[in-house]
This record gives C-alpha cells, sequence and structure tokens, in this order.
C-alpha cells in the first residue's frame, strides 16, 4: 500500500503538475523581494476587498426579541392583542397577519370594538406605496392585508391605538389639596393607549406562502369563508363529545345498578366500599352532566357566530358591508 501511495506521488512529482509546481517554488526562493511584494499585494488585495463589501452591502437591521413579540398589552389596561398568523408571499408582495383581541374593559367576551381601534403603518424605505386594509372577521378576530409589499423589504411597523374609555382609575372623590390633584393628573396621563407591532423579514414567525392577489372584498369572503368551516368543525366537535359524554353516563347508570344489586349481599367495610363507589359514580355523573350544560351553551354561541358570519358574507356579497379606508404607509426615520 505504501509502495503504491509512493508510485503514485512520484508521478504526480515527475509529470508537468509537479515540474510547474517546483519551478514555482524555486522561483519564490530566488527572488525574495519579489515574494514578499506579491504576498503583501494578496494581502492588501483581499483587504480591500472586504472593506469594500462591508461599505457597499445593505445595512441589515437586527430586531431584538421583545420587538418581534407576538402579544401586546395596552398598558392603560385597556386589553391585549394577539398577532397569531403572519404570512408573506413575495410572488404577489401580500402580507396577511391575524390578530385576536381581549377587552378588559367589559365583561362580554367579544374583544375590543375594531371601531376603537386606530392603525397605522410606518416603513423606513422610500416610495413604498403600501396600503393595509384592516378586515374585522368575527368577535375578538380582526385580518389585516398588506398590498404591494417589495420582495427587498425589511420591515414594518404597525401601531395599534385603543380609544376605549377605561373607567377603571376614574376618581369620582375631591381633592383635598391641589398637589395631590396634579399628581393625580400625573399618573392617570402616563400609561399608553398604543401598541407596536414589528412585522420583519427575519422574523421565523413570518411564514412564505402563495397568495392570490385578490380584491378587499374577495379576500374578506375568503376569511369569512376559513372562519364558517372552522366554526362548523367546532359544532361538529361539541355535538360528538356530548354524544360521548351521554353514552358514558349510560355506562355508569349500569355500573350503579350492579353496585346496587351486590349491597344487598355486603355487609361491614365491604358494604362502606360498596356505598364509595356509588357516590364516585354519581359525582362523576353529574360532572358529565355539566360538561353536557356547557357544550351546549358552546353549541348556541357557535350558532350565533355561524349566523353572524353569513349575515357578514351577504353584505359583502351584495355591497352593503362598509370597509374602513385603506390605510397608506408613512415613512419612519
Amino acid at each position: 500500500m505504501i509502495e503504491k501511495i509512493e508510485k503514485i506521488f512520484l508521478t504526480i512529482t515527475n509529470g508537468p503538475l509537479g515540474q510547474f509546481i517546483q519551478r514555482i517554488v524555486s522561483w519564490f526562493q530566488e527572488n525574495v523581494i519579489k515574494r514578499k511584494l506579491i504576498i503583501f499585494s494578496l494581502l492588501m488585495t483581499v483587504w480591500i476587498g472586504l472593506l469594500l463589501s462591508a461599505i457597499l452591502s445593505p445595512e441589515r437591521k437586527t430586531y431584538s426579541p421583545d420587538q418581534l413579540k407576538t402579544k401586546q398589552i395596552f398598558s392603560n389596561e385597556s386589553g391585549e392583542i394577539n398577532l397569531i398568523s403572519q404570512l408573506y408571499s413575495p410572488e404577489t408582495g401580500i402580507i396577511v397577519l391575524q390578530f385576536e383581541t381581549n377587552d378588559a374593559t367589559s365583561n362580554i367576551d367579544r374583544g375590543i370594538d375594531t371601531n376603537r381601534l386606530e392603525w397605522k403603518l410606518y416603513s423606513k424605505q422610500k416610495s413604498l406605496n403600501a396600503t393595509m386594509d384592516v378586515v374585522p372577521i368575527i368577535d375578538k378576530k380582526i385580518s389585516v392585508i398588506i398590498h404591494n409589499v417589495p420582495k427587498d423589504f425589511e420591515a414594518f411597523a404597525i401601531d395599534i391605538k385603543n380609544k376605549t374609555v377605561v373607567v377603571k382609575d376614574v376618581d369620582v372623590d375631591l381633592d383635598t389639596t391641589p398637589s395631590s390633584a396634579r399628581s393625580n393628573k400625573s399618573a392617570q396621563s402616563s400609561p399608553t393607549s398604543t401598541v407596536q407591532f414589528f412585522i420583519a423579514k427575519e422574523n421565523p414567525e413570518l411564514k412564505s406562502k402563495v397568495i392570490k392577489n385578490t380584491t378587499r372584498e374577495q379576500f374578506t369572503l375568503s376569511e369569512i369563508k376559513q372562519e364558517l368551516k372552522f366554526q362548523k368543525s367546532q359544532k361538529t366537535k361539541l355535538n360528538n363529545s356530548i354524544i360521548k359524554l351521554k353514552n358514558s353516563i349510560a355506562d355508569d347508570e349500569s355500573t350503579k345498578i350492579n353496585l346496587n344489586n351486590e349491597a344487598k349481599y355486603l355487609s361491614g367495610d365491604d358494604l362502606v366500599q360498596n356505598q364509595n363507589d356509588i357516590e364516585s359514580i354519581n359525582s362523576n355523573m353529574e360532572s358529565k352532566n355539566q360538561s353536557i350544560d356547557t357544550a351546549n351553551q358552546n353549541i348556541e354561541k357557535v350558532k350565533e357566530k355561524i349566523k353572524s358570519l353569513k349575515k357578514k358574507e351577504a353584505a359583502v356579497k351584495n355591497g352593503t358591508f362598509e370597509f374602513s379606508s385603506s390605510i397608506v404607509t408613512i415613512q419612519k426615520n
């Protein structure tokens, strides 16, 4: 094996390539000054290339995890907004965002009234003609579509202002001194009603997907169709759960009958254990009946949502649905 390797090495060394390398090595050994000059020139070329690439390459902004957060809470305790989905279609220049809101000022579980939300779209890129449409789907869910997104976009910033009135800290008592009145006023004015979301290209939460470039009406109908499909699946799931619970209660009833029959022939500790088992079954049956009641209540809620979605779908189709004006991009330094 070693002899074979030596033979291959000698063949290469004595060949044209080996002789060429030997001539270069010999020339470098004889011309020391020229050798140093060539090495210096190569190092300078590499250094200049690295310097130019650093100067000419586009600046890459890195966003902190705090900036890319998908959950933002209004500091004035008016509620919160969650960014639950981010989709980007480079082919058509469209970004679709799904938001879900929670209203902390009301006991009604319907999210923040979209008429009380004010939206602004920002970008650092000049001459960017992107526009944003905000489409309330149902209850807590809001869909946002950004058009005319260039392939080289870096990021968008979306400001959302909640104009819902917060009465939690309203003071209806008299102030004792002017200084206390000023301090109360200062304390009330400090919380903000605006949150900000960054939609950055580098964010792994921004998923790529081909999205058709459709009109606002077509987009809304597509979102409503998806939500209808989801709500109908919820209804099916709840009905199946009720069937399983009822079947389980029937099994419990059968077990309870058997335990009552066995109790006739038991005494002492065995009878006590038998009665404990019956009480446990009764408790389980009561819990399952409560679950059935909850499921029936949720089915009614789903039916109302489906009815509302169908009304909204009809309004979009006949042109009576009121869309808010498109939001233009504001250049931000």
